[in-house]
């Protein structure tokens, strides 16, 4: 079956997910073979820039005329580029690597959440500057920062190194990749991290932000897929790290934050939850829900974020266990009836899943 073929059948499955929106939205086969390069960055100055930031700097803005914009290509040349990545209101472009090898380009940076920087003075991340703050916070910590529409990242590694060289004992989010846009697509990546690896955004509380994920490996270790964006994410692995967290804990893969009003969050299918070795048996949750800014015992039911993820026709591995409680410390509680829900029941479900052996 052709990468188009393939890519056509699992998206027709996640077609609820995909429609949320303004106008329903179908990802298309990402064949960077077939790209021609616009811009070309390369470390050494053989290209157009040295820099992957003055390559997408050299991006035109956004444009309300949609029929006026094409998409721009913008090729990275093997090696590791150091420092925060931020795409923010940008024509509808592609930043990509060396097809098929993933590893060949990595995008590393090493701030975390509780890194101090000078309050009023230094910016974070620059497409999340919190000039107020004086620490980084989670989203100032991401290496890169996709803030624009239609963006597709292919082949590629996106890495936040924090958490190995630095080993903070407090504050240890450390993202790689952020998403605060709709239509965002990614396809052959590598995101690694530990805490916090993958964050998926809405823009605004109810704005439409769709994330498509396919061929693709995120590392972590707690919280490792988050955010109260629609994301589907298919034909792919989570790596479940080990080494970092004390006591033979596994951590936790997703907690989706999905919005009250919203029905749809999470969609893993046909996908592989692995673990590096040393990650106990039965360790690792498969997931929570992430009750964005609310304390514990405070969750309203109706009011309050409820994550709703469904990890569907995919294999899951001998360290994961189920589904656990929420970060305001309400219990996991699953629907008696699914077809009627209560308010209070978690949107967290499987489907069709094996186990590994």
């Amino acid at each position: 079956m052709s990468l188009a073929s393939a890519l056509a059948t699992v998206a027709a499955a996640a077609t609820p997910y995909l429609a949320q929106g303004p106008t329903p939205w179908q990802p298309v086969a990402l064949d960077a073979a077939t790209w021609r390069p616009d811009f070309v960055v390369a470390a050494d100055g053989s290209g157009t820039h040295r820099t992957v930031q003055a390559a997408v700097d050299a991006v035109p803005a956004d444009s309300a005329d949609t029929a006026q914009q094409r998409r721009w290509f913008i090729l990275v040349r093997p090696g590791q580029y150091r420092g925060p990545l931020c795409v923010k209101a940008k024509a509808p472009l592609a930043l990509y690597g060396t097809p098929g090898d993933a590893g060949a380009v990595t995008l590393v940076d090493s701030r975390y959440n509780g890194l101090p920087k000078r309050a009023g003075v230094d910016a974070a991340q620059p497409c999340h500057p919190h000039l107020a703050a004086d620490t980084h916070g989670t989203s100032g910590s991401a290496t890169a920062v996709l803030a624009s529409a239609d963006v597709w990242l292919a082949h590629l590694t996106v890495a936040n190194d924090a958490t190995e060289s630095q080993r903070p004992s407090t504050g240890a989010q450390a993202v790689a990749l952020m998403t605060v846009g709709d239509r965002i697509q990614l396809h052959g990546v590598r995101l690694v991290s530990h805490q916090d690896t993958f964050y998926v955004k809405r823009p605004a509380p109810l704005a439409p932000a769709r994330v498509h994920v396919h061929a693709s490996r995120i590392e972590g270790d707690v919280d490792f897929v988050f955010g109260n964006a629609t994301l589907v994410l298919e034909h792919s692995r989570l790596l479940s790290r080990a080494g970092r967290l004390p006591g033979g804990r596994g951590g936790i893969v997703l907690a989706p934050s999905t919005p009250a009003g919203v029905g749809l969050g999470f969609l893993v299918q046909h996908s592989r939850f692995e673990a590096e070795p040393g990650v106990p048996a039965a360790s690792t949750a498969l997931g929570r829900a992430w009750d964005e800014g609310v304390p514990p015992g405070q969750w309203q039911p109706g009011r309050s974020p409820n994550g709703q993820a469904l990890v569907r026709s995919s294999v899951l591995g001998p360290h994961l266990a189920g589904w656990v409680a929420s970060t305001s410390r309400r219990p996991y509680r699953a629907s008696a009836d699914p077809a009627a829900p209560e308010p209070q029941d978690n949107r967290l479900h499987e489907q069709d899943n094996t186990r590994a052996p």
